[in-house]
């Protein structure tokens, strides 16, 4: 398959024809907007489920300090459930990265740029936190306790699994599905906004009202610009791949710390 066939696959006008066409529902997208959520709290209870097997008497306390590694089950129960998703549109999960081959190197020389229009919204989310808890590190880095092969798949795999499935989640997938149903792009980064910040209350899911409260205030505020940056930037995905790499691998050293 071409690259212009890649784009074409995952274009609003092939998408429009697609679900004006009798028998494939709107439903499945729509229910798939809190699926990260969902899918996070699960992999959450999985992990407390293991400690709780094991005898912890605080199973679910004990699990958050492990979530940078079992969340991946999070990023898997997603690339799952796309894969269904875009095969019942007939086209495959790549075709969300609207590239291929030596275009996708192309669009990572884009990722310093990228990453200047996104710092605005980054520092407004460092704000936001440090509003909450001063110098001290925020809950979701101070609960982390790892082994040392857990601190080396943080390091190492976490950031790219996570980085990736976000990404083709939101802006891959949801973003041009939302802007076909709504008929507006601005309703569409909304929406995406909203449910891409709101997904981090279960990032760990700490039962501490100020925590729950900062972490989706300053998880929003970073995330904000994402949609705004790949739409004015023609919809490339590669480059807030590395965006996003750059601030997760900055938060798997910072909890090595």
């Amino acid at each position: 398959m071409s690259e212009s066939q890649t784009i074409k696959n995952n274009a609003l006008s092939s998408l429009e024809k697609l679900y004006s066409a009798p028998g494939l529902s709107w439903w499945p997208v729509i229910f798939f907007l809190p699926a990260r959520l969902v899918f996070a709290f699960i992999a959450q209870a999985l992990t407390s489920g293991i400690f709780a097997y094991r005898g912890s008497t605080n199973a679910w306390q004990d699990a958050t300090a492990w979530w940078p590694v079992y969340s991946t089950i999070t990023d898997i129960l997603c690339l799952f459930t796309l894969v269904w998703l875009t095969k019942r549109e007939g086209i495959k999960i790549s075709d969300l990265f609207r590239a291929k081959g030596k275009d996708i190197f192309k669009q990572l020389t884009w990722t310093p740029v990228y990453l200047l229009a996104a710092a605005p919204t980054a520092l407004l989310a460092s704000i936001i936190t440090q509003s909450y808890y001063g110098a001290a590190l925020p809950p979701m880095i101070a609960v982390v306790n790892l082994p040392p092969a857990g601190q080396i798949y943080s390091l190492l795999i976490w950031p790219i699994v996570w980085v990736i499935t976000e990404e083709l989640v939101y802006l891959g997938y949801l973003l041009p599905r939302i802007e076909v149903l709504s008929g507006k792009t601005w309703i569409a980064v909304l929406v995406v906004i909203f449910f891409w910040g709101f997904q981090h209350l279960t990032m760990p899911f700490i039962i501490d009202e100020q925590y729950l409260v900062s972490r989706v205030l300053a998880a929003t505020a970073a995330i904000s610009s994402f949609p705004i940056v790949f739409l004015l930037g023609r919809r490339r995905l590669i480059p807030l791949i590395g965006v996003h790499y750059l601030a997760d691998l900055a938060t798997a050293i910072l909890i090595l710390q």
